[in-house]
């Protein structure tokens, strides 16, 4: 399946920045954000906007100002366990980095995440980001609480645009089995361009009837099965376990992922009241 065109749609769909500062002032005065095809609508509206950041700048600090939060653990994955450290989030010029370290061949491989301090139930999260061009590499954009409440955009840098014996080539979107031994929800949808080498928007809108994906606002895939219910975390990374089946590598260069903003509507309501916008 491929993408549909984007070039005459997606320059419709990129504001001047006096446009972007407009909407965001309208944006505050709402009650209510609606979206098309979801019953009801979300109360709360988070923007994080990197544009402004400096590569000397604190990412935690400035992180932490939006209600995320660096993480810090080990995943005992296979065949290499990988680590997510606070070291690998970095604030760029205009960009959040999440690195994933070049393996020595020994250890884990240090990766990166951030996570939202709260959590919530159903949400529709934009955001704007640059993919690796280092092969081996996985990123992740998706909401998590347990292994069967998880939903996710995923981008295999080592399968972007050409795929091998085991991973067909584009970016994946998931809905894990919500009961233990179940059978995921999960496609690929084929790269007409090469994610790379500029900065795309990547979305899902969470509602309790389905989980809708797109890449610079045009719909790429609905599912309606395994959708999760409960509250858990947002969350974005970036990894690699080796695994010839997935992430491939680990990486024998720095990876880097760059995430210009994120925009994240939150506090599902089945009814809309005050001021309602259509976002």
């Amino acid at each position: 399946m491929n993408l549909l065109t984007f070039a005459s749609a997606v320059s419709l769909l990129i504001p001047s920045a006096l446009g972007k500062q407009a909407l965001s002032s309208r944006r505050d005065s709402c009650d209510t954000y609606v979206l098309s095809g979801i019953s009801g609508g979300f109360t709360e509206q988070v923007s994080v906007d990197f544009t402004s950041a400096q590569s000397s700048g604190d990412a935690a600090n400035f992180l932490s100002q939006h209600g995320l939060s660096i993480s810090n653990y080990n995943v005992a994955s296979t065949p290499v366990a990988h680590d997510f450290v606070p070291a690998n989030v970095l604030l760029g010029n205009g960009v959040l980095q999440l690195k994933v370290t070049s393996y020595s061949g020994s250890g884990s491989v240090e990766s990166a995440e951030v996570v939202t301090d709260d959590t919530f139930a159903y949400a529709s999260v934009r955001t704007v980001l640059k993919s690796s061009a280092t092969f081996g590499v996985c990123e992740g954009n998706f909401f998590y609480l347990s292994d069967t409440q998880e939903t996710d955009i995923e981008i295999l840098t080592s399968t972007t645009l050409t795929g091998n014996d085991y991973v067909s080539a584009g970016v994946w979107m998931t809905n894990q089995a919500t009961v233990e031994g179940g059978t995921k929800t999960t496609d690929n949808v084929e790269f007409t361009f090469d994610p790379s080498q500029d900065f795309h928007e990547y979305r899902i809108d969470w509602s309790p009837l389905a989980t809708t994906f797109y890449i610079d606002g045009i719909q790429i895939n609905n599912f309606s099965d395994n959708v999760p219910w409960d509250s858990g975390y947002w969350i974005w990374n970036a990894w690699s376990s080796g695994d010839p089946y997935w992430s491939n590598g680990p990486p024998t260069a720095d990876s880097i992922t760059e995430i210009r903003s994120i925009e994240l509507y939150k506090g599902y309501t089945s009814t809309t009241s005050g001021t309602i916008c259509n976002v």
